[in-house]
C-alpha cells in the first residue's frame, strides 16, 4: 500500500470531537494492521497447502514403488531365480520405506503447521468483523428535499449531499466482504473502488485484491488478468512481487507449467530477499528446478 496525505482539521470541536478522532484514527490504524496480518496469514495458508499438495502426490508415487518393489522380495525368496540379487533388493526395498515414513512424518508436520495457520487466520477475521462493527456508524440521511418537517410544513427544495463512500470505505468493506468469503460483493466494491479513484493509494490494491478474489474462487484465467492489470499499471508498486508469484501459482493451476516457471523465476531475480522469492524458490523446488 502506498503512502497517503492525512489533511487536518479546521476549527474547534469541543472535547467530544477530539475524542471522536482519536477513536477513529486508532481504529482505522489497527484496521490496517489487522488486513496486513490477516493477508500475510493467508499467503502463509495458500503457500501450505500447496506444499502439503506437492508432498501427498510425492508420498503417493513412493508408495506406488514400495509396493512393487515389495513383490519383488516376495517371490524372490518363494521361488528363487538364476541371478537375482535377494539382499540388494531388500536393501532398495527398505531404503524406500525409509522414505516414505520420511514423506508421511512432513505431511504430519505441515498439517499441523496448516492448523496453526488457519486458526490464526479465523482469529484475523474475527478481529476484522470486530474492528468493522466498532467504527463510528455514519450520520443519519437528512431529510428528502421537499418533503415534511416535523412541525409540519415542508422545507425549502435543496441538493442533497454526495453520498460519502470514499475508496478507503469501499476497500475496506470489499476485504471484509473477501475475508468471509462474500465474493460477489467483494468483486462490486473493488471495481467502484477503482472507479472512484484508479491511481490513488489503494489502486493497486484494490487491483491485486481482484486478483485475489478471483483465484479464492479457482478463476484462474480472470485471477491472471486481474494480476496482469498490477503488473501493468503499477510496476514500481509493493503488490508487484505478489503478483508475479500468484500468477505463476494460477498457471500452475491451469497446467501451463513453462508460463508459470518464467513467473516464478522473475520472482527470485528480481525480488531476491522477499517473502514472494521464498514462496517461489519453495515451488520451483517442488517442480524438480533450481532458481537462475
Amino acid at each position: 500500500m502506498r503512502g497517503r496525505r492525512v489533511s487536518g482539521t479546521k476549527g474547534g470541536g469541543g472535547r467530544a470531537g477530539i475524542r471522536l478522532i482519536l477513536v477513529v484514527a486508532l481504529a482505522v490504524t489497527a484496521f490496517a494492521c489487522a488486513t496486513t496480518g490477516g493477508g500475510q496469514v493467508q499467503s502463509d495458508l495458500d503457500s501450505l497447502q500447496e506444499q502439503i499438495r506437492d508432498i501427498r502426490k510425492e508420498q503417493a508415487s513412493l508408495a506406488d514403488q514400495v509396493s512393487r518393489a515389495t513383490a519383488g522380495p516376495r517371490a524372490a525368496v518363494a521361488e528363487p531365480q538364476p541371478g537375482v540379487d535377494v539382499t540388494e533388493t531388500r536393501l532398495r526395498l527398505d531404503a524406500l520405506q525409509r522414505d516414505l515414513q520420511a514423506l508421511t512424518l512432513r505431511v504430519e508436520q505441515s498439517e499441523g503447521r496448516l492448523g496453526v495457520l488457519a486458526q490464526e487466520l479465523r482469529s484475523t477475521r474475527e478481529a476484522l468483523q470486530t474492528l468493522a462493527q466498532s467504527l463510528p456508524a455514519s450520520p443519519p440521511a437528512p431529510p428528502v428535499a421537499g418533503g415534511p418537517l416535523p412541525g409540519g410544513g415542508s422545507q425549502a427544495p435543496v441538493t442533497p449531499p454526495a453520498t460519502d463512500q470514499t475508496s478507503d470505505a469501499l476497500y475496506r468493506q470489499a476485504y471484509l466482504d473477501y475475508s468471509k468469503g462474500n465474493f460477489a460483493p467483494a468483486l462490486l466494491e473493488l471495481g467502484e473502488c477503482l472507479r472512484l479513484d484508479p491511481s490513488g493509494p489503494l489502486a493497486d490494491d484494490a487491483q491485486y485484491l481482484i486478483g485475489e478474489v478471483q483465484f479464492s474462487q479457482q478463476h484462474f484465467p480472470e485471477a491472471i488478468a486481474a494480476f496482469d492489470q498490477v503488473i501493468q499499471l503499477f510496476p514500481g508498486g509493493d503488490k508487484a512481487p505478489s503478483a508475479y508469484l500468484k500468477k505463476g501459482l494460477a498457471l500452475l493451476e491451469l497446467n501451463r507449467t513453462a508460463d508459470a516457471v518464467i513467473q516464478l523465476q522473475h520472482v527470485v531475480s528480481a525480488y531476491p530477499r522477499s517473502e514472494e522469492a521464498r514462496q517461489a524458490r519453495e515451488r520451483l523446488r517442488g517442480l524438480g528446478l533450481k532458481e537462475r
